[in-house]
């Protein structure tokens, strides 16, 4: 039987407060939907302040750009998903399930997944901050599921590994599949077996 540790997220108030407010809700939901039926080059700040039910201008209060919608969207769907640490695991059997994790994470939204690959890679100044968020939750996963075991260089190659398969993959250049079973191989060669 295998022991495993459950680690929370504890949010910030100010992220409390954002995340509660009706427009922001209202917002992601609305882009989230939208992303269905439209690809991200068709969606605007007005189509989705529309579609949301609020005004342009209360739209702009929270949110700049598109971009900066979909980096907060796919940073809600990062820290929605569990993190349970195994720690009966190898340091390598760990990462690879994680990342295997969260570059499946939009798989099942095609839409969704390929605006996150923009909004991940876009120079659009909005956005920089959120995705200054995403990458630090990204390198809290990575650092829970180490712990203690990897050199800082070994993290941030495995941290710049994992945000590039993700981008790959959300592309469309290959499958979530395909670029999961990349990915743990990039896994295998960084960590040994037994650690």
């Amino acid at each position: 039987m295998s022991s495993s540790a459950k680690v929370i997220y504890l949010r910030s108030y100010g992220d409390r407060d954002r995340e509660d407010h009706h427009v922001v809700g209202a917002v992601l939901d609305a882009t989230a939907a939208l992303l269905c039926e439209f690809t991200f080059d068709d969606l605007t700040t007005r189509r989705i302040a529309e579609a949301a039910g609020v005004t342009h201008g209360d739209l702009c209060v929270y949110f700049r750009s598109t971009e900066a919608i979909v980096a907060e969207i796919y940073l809600g769907l990062l820290r929605d998903a569990p993190l349970t640490v195994d720690i009966e695991q190898s340091a390598q059997a760990r990462v690879a399930a994680l990342f295997n994790q969260l570059v499946m994470l939009p798989a099942d939204h095609p839409g969704l997944a390929a605006a996150c690959s923009r909004a991940l890679i876009s120079q659009e100044m909005s956005a920089h901050a959120i995705r200054r968020r995403i990458h630090a939750e990204l390198h809290r996963r990575v650092c829970a599921v180490l712990r203690s075991e990897a050199w800082p260089e070994v993290t941030e190659t495995l941290e710049f590994g994992l945000v590039g398969a993700m981008v790959q993959a959300s592309a469309g250049i290959t499958t979530f599949e395909a670029t999961a079973g990349e990915l743990a191989r990039v896994v295998a060669r960084l960590l040994p077996a037994g650690s």
